[in-house]
Order: structure tokens, then sequence, then C-alpha cells
């Protein structure tokens, strides 16, 4: 008998036949403790579920032998053979109990397979249908970091026979924002894993200092459910805190730092659109008594131009009306002593 099976006797000793000290339950965890510690080739995966006791009893139905046969103690070896693959098996959180369902199922298989087939067979399609149930399990989300407990990314890990949670801070990194004085901004307490409903929404504020200490911080506000926006109206220099689940289990804690300065661009196009619209008037716009001064001026112009038709058209007129007759045609000679029209002196006698 090797060294290694004086830890096994020490746990087992309680459940000997004719020890006086034996008692209905099952050995304490420290002994199953020392046992995994001491015995060489036990992978922990196989005493998550299957503690060695169970073990020796399926070796000593299956082969008749005794604790010190040879044919027990291959029985061992064969088993804990077939469950080094398994080191590699990790489920969710929420599939443990199936994953136990399973290899307790391929254990029933074995002990139902006595007399049947080899030891050997039996084991080797115990195993096969281990796996086959296996890939049928639903998968555990991933970690999403950087930050966030993420009770749905829990996984148990068969080779530690614990359940592991993401390695991830509950703090978030500080986001910093650039915001101005005159604008509203929104903030989100929202994160990007699953979490479960009606958590409790805390809004916290620092004033003007850039840090994650909560002793800095004062309440703003206690969100209900669903309330997972914050929105503020003229911002104040900061950090702006929101913890997302009940003070003594938190979800997440995220921190947004209020970098405030003047006003935004627009405001400041705004104001100058305003000043330029004062002083000089941009192209493109006319004032009002421009617009008024421009209308007379063309309306004056239209009646000087009518007016001056008017008296070029009457002076032509006039000219027709009034030009001397053509006397071509009514000169004759006059003889002496012959007078021409009255008042003509051309056609007087001389005296």
């Amino acid at each position: 008998m090797g060294w290694w099976w004086a830890p096994l006797m020490l746990v087992l000793a309680p459940w000997l036949p004719g020890n006086p000290g034996a008692q209905p339950r099952g050995p304490g965890l420290w002994q199953w403790v020392a046992l995994v510690s001491w015995l060489p080739g036990v992978h922990p995966c196989l005493l998550c579920f299957w503690p060695p006791i169970q073990r020796a009893r399926l070796c000593r139905d299956i082969t008749g032998a005794p604790l010190n046969d040879p044919r027990h103690r291959r029985c061992l070896e064969a088993l804990d053979q077939a469950a080094v693959p398994l080191a590699s098996v990790t489920v969710g959180s929420g599939q443990r109990a199936a994953l136990q369902e399973i290899i307790m199922d391929a254990l029933r298989f074995l002990e139902k397979q006595k007399g049947k087939k080899s030891f050997e067979v039996s084991l080797q399609e115990a195993i096969n249908t281990i796996w086959v149930k296996l890939s049928q399990l639903e998968e555990a989300p991933d970690c999403i970091p950087p930050c966030g407990y993420q009770p749905d990314a829990r996984v148990f890990q068969c080779a530690t026979c614990r359940l592991m949670d993401c390695q991830f801070p509950l703090d978030c990194p500080v986001q910093d924002m650039q915001v101005h004085t005159d604008e509203a901004i929104t903030l989100l307490c929202d994160v990007p894993f699953a979490t479960p409903p009606n958590l409790p929404i805390t809004w916290m504020f620092a004033k003007d200092l850039h840090t994650q200490d909560l002793a800095l911080f004062e309440e703003l506000k206690v969100g209900v459910e669903g309330l997972f926006i914050l929105t503020i109206q003229d911002p104040t220099p900061g950090t702006i805190a929101c913890r997302l689940g009940v003070p003594s289990e938190p979800l997440v804690r995220k921190y947004f730092y209020l970098n405030v300065s003047g006003g935004s661009v627009e405001a400041e196009q705004g104001l100058q659109a305003q000043f330029r619209a004062v002083l000089h008037w941009p192209h493109g716009r006319t004032s009002l008594n421009h617009m008024a001064l421009l209308g007379l001026g063309l309306a004056l112009g239209s009646m000087m131009l009518v007016l001056l038709l008017v008296r070029v058209l009457l002076t032509w007129g006039a000219r027709r009306c009034w030009s001397p007759p053509d006397l071509s045609d009514h000169q004759t000679p006059h003889g002496p002593g012959q007078q021409g029209p009255p008042g003509d002196s051309r056609y007087l006698d001389s005296p």
C-alpha cells in the first residue's frame, strides 16, 4: 500500500464498519481538503461532485475487490484518468446544478452496466455521454470591460470547484466631459451588461473636484426604477457619480467630471451676429430705413423721367406747328407802281 493511502484512510475511517465513531454524516470539509492535497493523480474536478468515498464504493461494487486489491486500485486510476479532460470545463453559475446532474448520471450509468460490459467500455461510453450533454448547456456571457460586477457572467470552474466573478473593479474610470455654462447636459447611468430589474440609482456630486473618493460626494438624487438619466441645466464644475444598486451591494459606480467653460461656440456666434446687425448690417441684409429711402428715390427718379419726356414732346410739337411758310411759289416780278403785300417795304414806291 502506497504512502498516499494514509490520508485516504483518515477520511474513510468514520465510514469503516465496526468503527465506534462512525456517524451517518459524511467526512468534514477539512478532511476532503486534506485528501485532495495528498492524493496523487486525483483531479479536483472529479471531487467537485464525486467525493472519494463514492469513487471507492463504486470501484468496490464493480470489481468486488477490497481497497488494497490491485483491481480496485486500477479502477480508481481509470476513473482519475477519465476525469482529467473535465478540468477544462467551465459553465455559467446557473448551470452548476446541471453539470452536477450530468456527472452523477454518468456514475449511475456505470453502476447499471456492471456485469453487462467491461468496465473500460462502460467508462468510455459514460465519458462520451458527459461531453455530449455539456455541449448542450448554455454558455455564460463574457465579461465586458472595464468595470462593474456582472452576476450573469459568473462561471463555475471545474478545475477549482469554485464560482469565479469577472475580475473588474466596481468603480469605472472617470469620464472627462467638456461642457459650457449655457448648455444642458444629459448623463446616463447605464452599463453594457445585463442587470437585475428594479435596481435603485443614486446620483452624487463633488463640487470643483476631480475624484472618485466617495467620502467627498453629496447625494443629489436617489433614482427610482428606470431613472437612468440625469439632465443638468447650467452645469457646475466638479464630478458627478452614479451608483447602480443598493449601497451595500452595488453593481457599478460611474463618474463624470464636468470641465465647465464659457458660452458655447453657437451662442458666441449668435451674439456676434447681433452686434454686426446693430453696427454694420451684414451682407445680404438692408435696414428698414434704407429700404424706405431707396423706394422714395426710385419714385422721384421715375417722376423726373416722365416730366422730362413730357417737356421734350411738347417742345417738338410746338416747333412743328409754328415753322415759317414757304414763299418760293408766290414770288412774281412787280413793275413800277405795283405794291407788294402790306407792310413790306420792298414794294413801296420811292417818292
